[in-house]
């Protein structure tokens, strides 16, 4: 059981919660304004489309998004590559929520070391600088004394209808001049930055469309974690057929018949395409049905956690469950949290959800 808790909690950190799903799908599929722009063109001009509106896919045919990487882990805590994953399985969904892309640089910042009027110069040559600084002026900040902008190049194009790749090789040619000599430093630095998910959705899901999404993804999760459980089990189970009690017993001569045994397990392992899951899969009856002291140094712990990091730390159940199975994240890495030695690990023979529960449920009775 020890060895089976241990390699648990590699599925475990690979595991999502729905509040987490929600929060993604918030950011994946941020609202645009395609709807309200083709209500107003069939009030101008009713005639230009005679047809009627079917589905909203007819309307937005989707955005280019970008995520900044670091960002969206931290406000996650999920590892880019659970994100990453998330974002697949979105796209390969029959309806295609999304359409992902190579990943790109999402931050622009155009510095002019010539000063603020060099600054407006270049706006006056190039679109995407001038946009940027009516957008930026438009919510309040003034560039008369500013000799630089920085800008979500992706979004500022999405917004325009441009594309991001073009954009960003005119703004890098910002750097030079041309003349009869030949090309030269214009005084111009031109900074891509913050490495994002990069990617094309819809911005006008319903809120119907939205909970068939957060559902979807959800399901999905906790399929490939009691998927990933149950295949745990198995091996474990096989293993356990064909072992001895102690190594003495083998040692003499090999036993040809448990050898074949173990290979015929091993092989239906890695042919079975389809297995069949259920939601107690991966969990033992003596971990849910805990004992009653068990069960109150759980709570007690939890309570002390939360006393003594709420106010610090935006902590939720999955938080608090990792850091008692001795599970590392973003938010909470093994190399500061693993020095907490009275939580880290502390109940890793407990089942995980179950500590998820009673996390949440002291979380849930101190609001």
């Amino acid at each position: 059981n020890k060895d089976l808790n241990e390699l648990r909690r590699h599925t475990f950190g690979n595991s999502i919660d729905r509040v987490t799903v929600k929060r993604l799908t918030s950011k994946v599929f941020q609202p645009c304004r395609c709807d309200s722009i083709y209500g107003e063109q069939q009030d101008v001009s009713p005639r230009e489309d005679n047809s009627e509106r079917t589905d909203a896919k007819a309307v937005c045919g989707g955005h280019e998004r970008a995520l900044p990487i670091e960002e969206t882990v931290r406000w996650l805590d999920i590892r880019e590559e659970g994100v990453a994953t998330l974002l697949c399985y979105l796209e390969l969904h029959p309806k295609a929520w999304v359409q992902n892309m190579t990943s790109v640089y999402a931050t622009c910042r155009v510095k002019c070391y010539g000063g603020p009027g060099q600054l407006q110069a270049v706006a006056k040559k190039c679109p995407p600088v001038a946009v940027a600084i009516a957008k930026q002026k438009k919510a309040g900040k003034q560039f008369s004394q500013c000799n630089q902008v920085e800008f979500n190049v992706v979004d500022l194009c999405d917004s325009m209808g441009w594309d991001s790749g073009t954009v960003k090789r005119e703004l890098k040619s910002l750097e030079w001049d041309t003349g009869p000599a030949g090309f030269r430093k214009s005084g111009v630095l031109v900074e891509l930055s913050d490495l994002a998910f990069h990617f094309r959705s819809r911005g006008d899901l319903s809120d119907q469309e939205m909970d068939e999404v957060t559902e979807f993804l959800s399901a999905r999760s906790q399929r490939q974690e009691r998927l990933e459980l149950r295949q745990l089990d198995m091996l474990s189970e096989a293993l356990k057929s064909v072992s001895y009690k102690n190594y003495w017993m083998c040692s003499n001569e090999a036993d040809l018949g448990r050898s074949d045994t173990l290979k015929a397990k091993l092989k239906e392992y890695f042919e079975t395409e389809e297995w069949t899951t259920n939601e107690h899969s991966g969990e033992d009856m003596n971990q849910t049905n805990i004992d009653c002291s068990t069960l109150q140094q759980l709570s007690s712990d939890i309570r002390v956690f939360i006393n003594t990091y709420g106010s610090e730390h935006t902590l939720t159940g999955r938080t608090i469950a990792r850091i008692f199975h001795g599970i590392t994240s973003p938010n909470f890495p093994a190399e500061t949290w693993g020095r907490v030695r009275k939580f880290w690990r502390a109940h890793l023979n407990v089942d995980f959800n179950l500590v998820c529960q009673e996390a949440t449920r002291a979380l849930v009775s101190r609001k």
